[in-house]
């Protein structure tokens, strides 16, 4: 059987502990009600930095009463422990750093479309150490905030943001001008439905490649939810044409 003391101490852990969680509740719910009706950037970093925030307080509640430690004592020993455990995790305060840096500067914030070290694609999240991706094509990458930080970034603007660009290897014999007009005229067609009227197709060409000439379709979109299926129209489109380079 406990004595009076040991299941007072329970008692109030747990009473503490069951607040805390109340509390992250709410707190968690209202930051995100600030992130999406205020003009802040929307990322998880700021929901993990407030759970944190309230845990701490939370341990520091229980010290004394519980386990009998004070709590200037604690934060004194932390002091000098950060120190001694922030030699090796440089990287990762400096990810962390750079992450607040990013989100409460508006550099960046989650559904911007960007570029960066040849990767392109829309922000999906920012973490206490990284950014994640997503590109066109699917692929989630995952860049270090630290490099986000020191690495030229390229914000691009929404409406180029959302299009798609399919290279095609011409013959070097075809006539370039009246492949250029076959090609524009058949992705017209075959990507109305998908399509931006308000910009034109861009027909771009890249110079002459292994195969032939290099000729970049690139087709302006409402919404990049239909990427993969513009892809394929644009493939089907310009298939089996005399034009194309063969391999």
């Amino acid at each position: 059987m406990l004595d009076n003391e040991s299941l007072y101490k329970v008692l109030f852990f747990v009473a503490v502990f069951l607040i805390t969680l109340v509390m992250q509740y709410l707190a968690v719910k209202a930051v995100r009600r600030i992130l999406k009706t205020g003009n802040v950037p929307k990322g998880s970093i700021f929901i993990n930095l407030v759970r944190v925030i309230i845990w701490v307080l939370a341990l520091l509640a229980v010290l004394e009463p519980v386990f009998g430690i004070k709590p200037t004592a604690f934060v004194a020993a932390l002091g000098v422990t950060s120190v001694i455990v922030s030699f090796g995790l440089q990287t990762t305060v400096s990810n962390v750093i750079s992450g607040l840096g990013l989100m409460l500067g508006h550099v960046i914030k989650v559904g911007d479309w960007i570029e960066v070290g040849g990767y392109q694609g829309i922000v999906t999240d920012i973490t206490w150490r990284s950014t994640t991706v997503k590109s066109l094509i699917g692929d989630v990458i995952v860049i270090p905030n630290s490099v986000l930080n020191t690495t030229t970034l390229r914000k691009l603007a929404p409406l180029s943001a959302r299009s798609v660009t399919i290279s095609l290897d011409v013959s070097p014999e075809a006539d370039m001008a009246k492949v250029e007009n076959e090609v524009r005229t058949s992705v017209e067609v075959a990507t109305k439905p998908w399509r931006d009227p308000r910009l034109p197709i861009d027909l771009i060409e890249q110079g002459y490649g292994s195969f032939g000439f290099r000729l970049d379709v690139r087709v302006p979109l409402v919404t990049m939810d239909d990427a993969f299926t513009v892809r394929s129209a644009i493939v089907r489109a310009c298939s089996g044409k005399s034009w194309l380079a063969r391999w």
